[in-house]
């Protein structure tokens, strides 16, 4: 089974659309990803911390 990691350019673009309100169709689809890796991503990276819940892709990229 062969995957990549998403890269930070990927997760900057990701951040943009979701910020826009895209589905994660969309999303994956303007990406050229699987829709549950999109999903997963933003699972496993919204955070709580700031003031502005969101996606943070240079958090992300840690």
């Amino acid at each position: 089974m062969n995957y990549t990691h998403l890269t930070i350019e990927e997760r900057a673009c990701l951040r943009k659309y979701y910020v826009e309100g895209k589905s994660y169709r969309e999303i994956a689809r303007l990406l050229g990803r699987n829709v549950s890796t999109i999903s997963r991503e933003i699972a496993r990276n919204y955070t709580h911390r700031y003031a502005i819940n969101t996606y943070y892709p240079h958090t992300a990229q840690k």
